[in-house]
């Protein structure tokens, strides 16, 4: 309950919806483009609507503009701060004032506009979580920053991402999908610190310029790119303790001239964990001399963790005319995964009666991967009226070397076995190649159309080696061993056009499609070919209503490609009696998705949204041989769910915003399992509520939290669940911050629940180390006088929409 009080008084956003696109250009006294200078859009009343920088031409562009009468405001680093006389906003597209600026001695600090943006923003089409301002966020993981946004799930039995109570969420980093198995996404994210990460997006509904990927929806990790002119910086570390130690750090450096830009960081993410794991089995033994027979078998395990990511970025970008961008990036994660434990197992045929089987396991797993992307990208400006063409070529490589070791010793009523060892390993490579290319260009009337096209490569190779036998005399067993290629090629053209119809904003869009791919279990024979071709359309309208109000409405069709972890037959072990297996025959899952949202101009919101499944796939627990169990992914049946969404930003008192996200969602699972038709209807809802305080001396502060009631994913249930994070900061002077963060204040995040199925039932609880406490230091050099307003031109539609 008091979880439940403190998460009711938290959080803080804001809401920008507008109908127009508004564009000019800044010059010196000489006539000359002035680049990189800060703008600001201003009511009549000089109230701040929004700001921007211009390119590196000199132009500046608000998009989504609502119609009205506004001013502009301008001021650049040597140059005198300049306000334009009122003028209207009357059409999709307006030509503003020329801006001219006159050289000035003054500092920028007497104009400079300071606007702390909130954790949580929302967006016209997209949820923002600005984790750079963060100081909760500081300091972490990226995995624990997404365990802390609005609809955002962590399964951490199985290791992956849901949104909005669902699976199949598309991870990008800047843009660009990652391509790997979700738990390999889950180790990246593990790894990965906060203090790299400029913000993260929940796209739920994209357009058809995105990949028509992920059922529901998208997750853009952004990470940071210092744009200040001049030559700065920015260096972060932070200490801390739960159970266990962790040490984080990160450094970013930035040098930019009129033509060039050159940028790079690093960061290191090290510390423990632990994983505390209890599972209970409920399942049929099928003897034929003893029928009706049960095996009720109880699991636990305790794992140390020892973690060490490193994460860097380089590149440059090259402006030879004011009209083109040629840009260079390369990306590189490390993580170094590290697990050892005791396991146990008990194995009775009746509740609380004798114990007929005991086991005692010696766990060590470990995983050293490396993922590698190298971006070439070309950005050209075609005329003063907005056209744009866009192009990209990424080369990534992916590597993970896994180890797991169980070393059992079993022992039965007649005496002890000798130990047995098993040892699984599966070295996995991943290749990439995606190439694209966007125009936009305006139409009449001021009608914009989008069109591009792109073609997708991904080659994984796994080769999975289990080993059996006496300690130290293991041999390879061939029926367990299997390697597992698997290509996919994946090529696709799209149109979309947007304008006014009247006084409704309008975005149409087709995407097509059309996949080719291969899985072969080499040793098992198994070769599995799918060709196919689909088409995805999408649709986006938006309304202005009275008292500033806008309504808008969105369509999207997509797909959900099982990913090699999925397809790849090869069983993993998570002890001698649980194991996992993929199946090569899966087919891809298709959603349709729907959505309405009414905003109201103090930013509260509230939506309704619905999507349909079919071909839905997923794991499901199967038992074998009496006592053991297994998981085995298949295409099980569809499903239907319902969303409700409350945004609710208010201004408790002076120094006091909050918002809180309410979700409210309906899902119907309709499957077979073991020739049995199941219904299984499940109502939830999720509260995330952040807040931010300012106390004054440089003193700021954050609450935030979530809290979950009972829910059901196909089979897995899960109680009441929550969790509060507190933080305070200090500005010490404008470059030095210091922030003090405690997480998971009452140790209330785990993983509770169970799956209730014909003829068997399982329940589980895992803890981790989850109560941290955290001491962030971030130190900025150099120029950063322009940096803010640099980094929201970085949101803007044009570039924070390159996705691949």
């Amino acid at each position: 309950m008091k979880t439940f009080i403190l998460l009711v008084f938290a959080a803080t956003s804001t809401i920008a919806y507008g109908q127009a696109r508004l564009s000019g250009t800044v010059k010196d006294a000489a006539g000359k483009p002035l680049p990189f200078v800060t703008v600001v859009l201003l009511k009549p009343d000089s109230s701040l609507v929004k700001s921007t920088a211009s390119d590196s031409g000199g132009r500046y562009a608000f998009e989504n503009v609502r119609l009205g009468a506004y001013r502009l405001a301008a001021s650049g680093v040597g140059f005198r701060k300049i306000a334009s006389p009122p003028f209207a906003v009357e059409s999709p597209s307006t030509s503003g004032p020329t801006l001219t600026l006159a050289e000035s001695t003054s500092q920028l600090s007497e104009v400079t506009i300071a606007i702390k943006k909130p954790f949580v923003e929302q967006k016209i089409d997209r949820m923002v979580v600005n984790v750079a301002g963060s100081i909760i966020g500081s300091g972490s993981t990226a995995l624990e920053v997404l365990e802390r946004s609005p609809g955002v799930t962590v399964d951490y039995q199985n290791e992956t991402l849901q949104l909005r109570g669902k699976e199949g969420v598309i991870v990008q980093i800047d843009g660009r999908q990652s391509y790997l198995s979700p738990q390999d996404v889950i180790a990246l994210l593990r790894t990965m610190s906060s203090d790299n990460i400029e913000k993260v997006e929940l796209i739920t509904n994209p357009s058809s310029r995105y990949d028509a990927a992920g059922n529901s929806g998208i997750i853009n990790i952004q990470l940071k790119k210092n744009r200040s002119l001049g030559t700065n910086g920015s260096l972060s570390a932070a200490l801390g303790t739960g159970r266990y130690d962790r040490e984080r750090g990160g450094l970013q450096l930035n040098h930019r001239t009129a033509k060039l830009n050159l940028f790079g960081s690093y960061s290191l993410n090290r510390g423990g964990n632990f994983f505390d794991f209890l599972l209970k089995r409920n399942q049929p033994d099928p003897s034929p001399t003893a029928p009706g027979r049960r095996n009720l078998v109880e699991t636990y395990t305790y794992l140390r963790f020892r973690d060490l990511g490193q994460n860097a970025k380089a590149g440059f970008d090259f402006m030879p005319t004011k009209q083109t961008t040629i840009g260079l990036v390369w990306t590189g994660l490390w993580s170094d995964h590290r697990e050892r434990g005791p396991a146990y197992g008990t194995f009775r045929r009746t509740e609380n009666g004798p114990v007929y089987l005991w086991t005692g396991t010696e766990k060590t797993y470990n995983t050293n991967s490396l993922n590698q992307v190298g971006n070439l990208n070309f950005q050209h400006s075609l005329g003063e009226k907005g056209g744009q063409l866009n192009a990209d070529v990424d080369v990534g490589y992916f590597q993970r070397d896994f180890s797991n070791r169980l070393l059992t010793t079993v022992l039965i009523p007649d005496g002890q076995t000798e130990p047995s060892e098993l040892l699984n390993t599966q070295p996995t490579e991943i290749n990439i190649f995606t190439a694209k290319a966007d125009y936009t260009r305006p139409l009449r009337n001021g009608w914009r159309l989008e069109t591009g096209l792109k073609t997708a490569s991904v080659r994984t190779d796994n080769d999975l080696t289990l080993s059996l036998g006496p300690p130290g005399e293991i041999v390879r067993n061939p029926d367990l061993s299997t390697r597992f290629l698997y290509t996919e090629r994946v090529n696709a053209a799209y149109a979309s056009a947007s304008g006014k119809w009247g006084k409704t904003q309008v975005q149409a869009g087709l995407r097509a499609e059309h996949t080719h791919s291969e899985g072969n279990a080499v040793t098992m024979r198994q070769v599995v070919t799918r060709n196919y071709l689909n088409l995805f359309p999408s649709l986006f309208l938006t309304r202005p209503l009275a008292g500033d109000r806008t309504l808008n409405a969105s369509y999207s069709y997509r797909i959900d490609r099982p990913n090699y972890q999925f397809l790849n037959p090869a069983r993993g072990y998570v002890d001698p009696y649980t194991y996992s297996q993929g199946n090569a025959f899966l087919r891809p899952q298709y959603t349709h998705a729907l959505e309405v949202r009414y905003a109201f101009k103090n930013g509260l919101f509230v939506s309704a949204g619905a999507n349909y499944l079919r071909d839905m796939f997923s794991y499901v627990v199967y038992v074998t041989e009496g006592n053991t169990g297994y998981r085995f992914a298949q295409n099980i049946g569809r499903s239907q769910g319902y969303t409700a969404t409350l945004g609710w930003p208010v201004t408790v008192t002076k120094g006091w915003q909050l918002q809180t996200n309410w979700l409210a969602y309906f899902n119907r699972y309709q499957f077979r399992y073991e020739s049995t038709d199941l219904r299984i209807d499940n109502f939830s809802g999720r509260l995330n509520a952040n807040n931010a305080f300012t106390f004054g001396k440089g003193w700021t502060g954050e609450l935030n939290g979530w809290l979950q009631t009972p829910s059901v994913t196909v089979l897995f249930r899960t109680p009441w669940l929550g969790s509060l994070d507190a933080g305070v900061q200090k500005a010490v002077t404008s470059a030095l911050k210091l922030k003090l963060s405690a997480q998971d204040v009452f140790r209330s995040n785990q993983v509770i629940g169970g799956a209730d199925q014909p003829g068997n039932s399982q329940s589980v609880r895992i803890k981790f180390d989850t109560r941290v406490v955290l001491l962030n230091l971030t130190y900025s050099f150099g120029n950063q006088q322009v940096k803010a307003a640099r980094q929201r031109q970085t949101a803007s539609e044009e570039e924070s929409r390159r996705a691949n």
